[in-house]
Order: C-alpha cells, then structure tokens, then sequence
C-alpha cells in the first residue's frame, strides 16, 4: 500500500512540475515583451492589448493586436470644484 501511495505522489508530482514549466513555456514571448517595455530607454507613446493566444513561435499573428494611447497628464491649468 505504501508503494502505490508512494507512485501516485510521483505521478503527481512530475504532472504538477509538468504542468508549470507548460505555462511558462506558453507565456514566456509576453514575459519578454514585458521586461522589454519595462527596461526599455524611452517611454512609449502607446501601449499594445492583445486579445487572445499569445505564441511566438508561429509564423502568422493568430491574435488581433489593438493599440490603446497611454493616458497623459492633466494639464496644470485644470482644476477639480470641491
């Protein structure tokens, strides 16, 4: 019986470790654009949703990429009524 119990736990074990580097190895092309525009010299003017899969290891686009200006600065003339 602890042998069985013993197999299961490794079975579940590897699948769980399994699982992990799979998400990782699917997330990884947004991980780099993200430490890319956070490490990047300059600002962006404007900033890229995708909607969808993200996978940088095919050819073609298979998510539509929609570009959204970042919010700029209040004006220092504008003011809120209390």
């Amino acid at each position: 019986m602890t042998l069985i119990a013993s197999l299961l736990f490794a079975i579940a074990l590897i699948a769980s470790v399994a699982v992990i580097a799979l998400t990782f190895s699917n997330s990884m092309p947004r991980i780099i654009e993200v430490i890319d525009m956070e490490l990047a010299p300059t600002v962006a003017l404007e900033r890229r949703i995708t909607y969808g899969a993200i996978k940088g290891r095919s050819p073609q686009p298979i998510a539509e990429v929609i570009a959204f200006p970042r919010k700029t600065a209040a004006p220092a003339d504008f003011r809120l009524a209390a």
